[in-house]
């Protein structure tokens, strides 16, 4: 077994180690998702919704992720096989002419316990059916998103949260704090975490409250998050 295999073959015995869902499962899903976007062979597209597809291949991993079996020596090879029988159907949907027509709620969706409709998933039978299967899109854009941030927040790829930081605390930088904060279940108390980076509460109380936030705010906007209108 070769390094690759060995590294991918850990975090996916980490992944099905920990509960789903918990914080070290998340924490064991993110490595993993970072690691697939590493691996050489997994399908790619000029299209400009490509991410969209990789987001939705994403998900479907999160939820599969236990019933992977290599299929083959390698287990990078057959992992990758595996991404990109759904990856590829993903991005075959970017490319449909009616990629863009009503999405019918009779259509099978998967779900964690394996498929069902949208018209079987709609939360309040007082709803018409269009109000529901527009509460339901915007739950499942609300969890790509959600997981969009993670990833971001893990990598930090144009390192504005790394780099932001007080005057002389560089350790309590924005990316630190995010995943103290926003990573971890439950997350770390501002008062441990300044005892823990020998800083002021208030120091770094203000600097997550006046650049941090409105840095993961503006992230979410440019993944599509849009909040909701006050009434």
């Amino acid at each position: 077994m070769d390094d690759l295999d060995g590294r991918l073959s850990a975090l996916i015995a980490e992944v099905r180690h920990n509960p789903a869902k918990s914080r070290k499962w998340r924490t064991a899903m993110n490595k993993l998702l970072l690691q697939i976007q590493q691996l050489p062979g997994v399908k790619k597209s000029d299209h400009q919704d490509y991410p969209e597809a990789l987001n939705r291949t994403f998900q479907w991993v999160s939820r599969e992720i236990a019933n992977f079996e290599p299929r083959s020596p390698s287990v990078s090879k057959s992992f990758v096989n595996w991404i990109n029988g759904y990856l590829g159907w993903r991005i075959k949907d970017l490319y449909s002419p009616d990629k863009d027509a009503p999405i019918s709620l009779d259509a099978p969706i998967a779900v964690d316990a394996g498929e069902t409709t949208r018209l079987e998933l709609l939360p309040d039978p007082t709803l018409s059916g269009l109000d529901g299967m527009i509460e339901i899109a915007q739950k499942e854009t609300t969890q790509r998103i959600g997981l969009q941030l993670e990833l971001y927040i893990e990598q930090d790829p144009e390192g504005k949260l790394k780099n932001s930081y007080p005057r002389s605390y560089p350790e309590c930088n924005c990316q630190f704090l995010s995943k103290r904060r926003v990573l971890k279940d439950p997350p770390d108390k501002f008062q441990d975490l300044a005892e823990e980076l020998n800083v002021k509460y208030t120091t770094l109380n203000s600097h997550w409250k006046r650049k941090c936030e409105p840095s993961l705010q503006e992230i979410a906007r440019t993944l599509g998050y849009k909040q909701e209108p006050q009434p």
